[in-house]
């Protein structure tokens, strides 16, 4: 990969990688073999710098959503920086803004304020009033099943995200495009029948 493709800054143990204006397919695993690179090589934070970023497809965010993954296996701090309100909505359409801490500008991401968080809910009564083995068994399986359902919402978006994009190709493209989009559903599908968990605390 050219090093002006996805240019890095390193100071200690923190880089920041500037994304280029445009990320879509012929761009995206250039993008993603620069995060993952940067995250092999021991980051303890990464900022990917979109502020230059004027569009990106579901390709774009299927290259963060991998960088994301492989952060939070090797324990790297993840962040985006996003100016685009385009960018923004194909972020929350694909789910990555309930994974991935968004700031508005490099000196928030580095300072670590500023980022949109989902304000965190109170217990409802009934869980309180469990008893205490039932309240240990629910509080283990909540964070399975908060994680599952952010992997489900994700994958659901970035099928849609697809699918949209598959109106333009030619016939034979865009039905290879339906192909993986059935396929990444049944995935989805069986994820959830395997290991999803209801309101109740009972699997499905």
């Amino acid at each position: 990969m050219p090093d002006n493709t996805c240019p890095v800054r390193w100071t200690g143990r923190q880089a920041v990688v500037t994304l280029p204006e445009c990320i879509d397919r012929s761009n995206a695993d250039q993008v993603r073999e620069q995060l993952l690179l940067v995250i092999n090589r021991g980051a303890v934070m990464l900022i990917a710098d979109l502020t230059a970023t004027l569009s990106c497809d579901y390709s774009g965010a299927d290259a963060l959503a991998r960088a994301c993954r492989r952060a939070v296996a090797s324990g790297t701090d993840l962040r985006l920086v996003v100016s685009a309100d385009v960018v923004r909505r194909v972020l929350s359409l694909s789910g990555l803004d309930r994974l991935i801490s968004i700031y508005p500008t490099l000196q928030a991401a580095a300072a670590g304020a500023g980022c949109r968080e989902v304000p965190g809910e109170p217990a409802p009564a009934a869980t309180t009033a469990m008893p205490a083995p039932v309240r240990a068994a629910a509080a283990e399986r909540a964070p399975r099943a908060e994680e599952l359902l952010d992997w489900a919402v994700s994958s659901i978006m970035t099928v849609s995200m697809s699918l949209q994009a598959a109106a333009g190709l030619p016939r034979d493209l865009a039905s290879q495009r339906i192909t993986d989009a059935v396929r990444r559903l049944d995935d989805v599908v069986r994820e959830i029948r395997q290991h999803g968990f209801a309101g109740d605390g009972q699997q499905i």
